[in-house]
């Protein structure tokens, strides 16, 4: 409620300070104050000439400004003319993106010339990505002007994720597990969407469920043995990013998952440095029949080997996928025509990473082992801490064929891997 006086006294003094300051008969008004775009933040307002005489040259700026009055930026309003009566719709932008979540005010100035000045102001709140079948929240500034965050993942558009939400932005009841080199679920938008083991007690020391681990709410770390990815050594921000690519939900930052209703099971394999050795096949193995045990629908494996793994590790894939699960890899990240394992597989979806201009990214391995092609190349998603970082990499592609997979088994349920 203080920070809603606050807000209200903010607006007031605003209006209050254009009363004052207007001419006591205008010539012109602004109106029809809109956000079309927040990547990058841009503007539009209506400018009506009401004077008997045309406008040259008309300049101005608008200050975008905290929920409190305090600037933080100014866009300039380019020149503009307007004849005498005439309506002018004007745009301005900023260089840069603004997408923070919160209420803002937004004030347009003019300078008409002849010492004569025209202001107006639009209170505004900008929401979280919008998801078209989740329900709606009660969110603060009900009744204001609304502007919905933009993803700034390039790829979700081009696989028109957006579209598929319309239908599905994922079920609950879809596994993912992401066996990488962990997940930081101390990220909200993450957090949210962990997956839970229900036959779990947490916290409570004991292995309630009989399962050989103990107190795996969320997924177990085979690297450090324990239950959390957050514990013993330090994560690498990889699995992070894939996690976030298949299912973040929307929140404070602008980045949201494929699939942000599924559920993600966080099985850490990979080291601090992202990486693994010879001797670490077994506890490979471990990781996916963890993942198949555990009621995980789709296997995410952003990892590939040098060479052939060995035979047992195959038949853990062969096992998963008879049960039913669907396990993505990638092709690599070489440039070689060879595509490694263990997405060489043909247990295991391979993909190969694209370009914002649809080709293969130099740096993807390709081979007629390739099943899918999906943007690797500059995906923004979150790291480790919560930060927003751009990366490059099949490991990155992978996720979104992931996401969409977990989309097709949320809209159509009991639909085989195969048909999937």
């Amino acid at each position: 409620m203080r920070d809603i006086a606050r807000l209200s006294a903010s607006i007031l003094f605003l209006l209050l300070a254009l009363y004052w300051g207007a001419e006591a008969d205008p010539v012109g008004s602004i109106d029809g104050i809109e956000i079309p775009g927040l990547i990058p933040f841009q503007l539009t307002f209506v400018f009506t000439n009401d004077g008997p005489t045309p406008m040259e040259d008309v300049v101005g700026q608008a200050t975008l400004m905290d929920r409190f009055g305090k600037p933080i930026e100014g866009i300039s309003i380019e020149p503009f003319s307007a004849p005498a009566g005439a309506r002018v719709k004007v745009t301005a932008r900023s260089r840069w993106d603004f997408q923070r979540t919160g209420i803002y005010l937004l004030e347009v100035s003019l300078d008409l010339g002849g010492g004569r000045f025209l202001a107006n102001s639009l209170a505004f709140r900008i929401l979280p990505v919008r998801l078209p079948l989740a329900p709606e929240k009660v969110e603060e500034g009900e009744g204001l002007y609304t502007v919905y965050q933009q993803p700034v993942d390039w790829g979700l558009g081009r696989i028109h994720a957006q579209r598929a939400w319309e239908i599905s932005h994922g079920d609950e009841s879809v596994v993912v597990a992401v066996i990488d080199s962990g997940i930081d679920r101390s990220i909200p938008q993450l957090a949210e969407g962990m997956w839970v083991n229900e036959d779990e007690i947490p916290g409570n020391g004991i292995d309630d469920d009989h399962n050989g681990y103990v107190d795996d709410v969320n997924g177990w770390d085979f690297r450090d043995d324990d239950n959390s990815s957050l514990s013993g050594t330090p994560i690498h921000g990889h699995g992070t990013a894939v996690a976030s690519i298949i299912g973040a939900r929307p929140g404070e930052l602008p980045i949201v998952g494929v699939a942000p209703g599924v559920r993600l099971m966080d099985v850490r394999f990979l080291d601090s440095a992202n990486k693994f050795r010879s001797s670490d096949w077994k506890t490979f193995v471990r990781a996916i029949e963890y993942a198949v045990d555990n009621g995980a629908d789709i296997i995410n494996l952003s990892i590939y080997a040098n060479g052939k793994p060995p035979g047992y590790f195959e038949d853990a894939l062969r096992r998963a996928v008879a049960q039913g699960v669907i396990i993505v890899g990638i092709s690599g990240n070489e440039g070689k025509p060879e595509v490694m394992y263990p997405g060489k597989y043909p247990y295991v979806y391979a993909v190969a990473a694209t370009t914002e201009d649809d080709l293969l990214a130099g740096f993807s391995n390709r081979g007629p082992e390739v099943s899918f092609s999906a943007p690797g190349e500059k995906i923004t998603s979150f790291t480790k801490g919560g930060r927003a970082v751009t990366r490059s990499g099949t490991s990155f592609a992978a996720p979104h064929v992931t996401g969409v997979l977990a989309l097709i088994l949320s809209a159509f349920p009991g639909i085989s891997p195969t048909d999937a």
